[in-house]
């Protein structure tokens, strides 16, 4: 795996925490979310996708859930889809989860409560050779809406992370 060493570069395309209006169920960003008690345990997918510019613009069965997302203009770059990884983390609330990829890369989401019907979230990702994180936000989210994130350079093309929660029976 190759990154560059320019951090400025690097944060350019990491952080491109794609929240896109419509898709993502109105995701936005939480400045110090309290522990709000009313969801108690969340089911969350993550997902490792590489995209790259050569390919036939073919999305994979495994990848159709993306489609939308997948198919838009910030996306009209990349012909090649292919699905890295995909883990299943259980949250509740002051227990988070870490999903450690075969990449390198390292997720810990964790679930900050709920309000106004939306999951609050933390995400912190990590990728290898890094002592700061690529990501570290709080976040809300609809219940089973999508988050995301990524753009990171990879050798051979860009790996994004689908980000998928949904609430859980306590």
């Amino acid at each position: 795996m190759m990154y560059t060493s320019t951090t400025k570069r690097l944060l350019a395309t990491t952080v491109v925490a794609v929240l896109l209006p419509g898709v993502v169920g109105s995701a936005y960003l939480v400045p110090g979310v309290a522990h709000a008690a009313e969801v108690q345990a969340v089911a969350c997918k993550v997902t490792a996708v590489l995209v790259q510019k050569d390919g036939d613009g073919t999305i994979p069965a495994d990848l159709k859930f993306l489609e939308e997302q997948l198919r838009d203009d910030q996306f009209a770059a990349f012909k090649g889809f292919r699905l890295l990884e995909t883990k299943s983390l259980r949250l509740a609330i002051d227990k988070p989860g870490l999903a450690a990829l075969k990449s390198g890369f390292q997720l810990k989401l964790s679930l900050l409560g709920e309000a106004n019907s939306k999951l609050k979230l933390h995400a912190n990702l990590l990728a290898p050779g890094r002592d700061a994180p690529l990501v570290d936000t709080d976040y809300a989210i609809d219940d089973n809406g999508l988050l995301l994130v990524g753009g990171v350079r990879h050798l051979e093309g860009k790996i994004f992370f689908a980000i998928q929660c949904g609430k859980q029976p306590s």
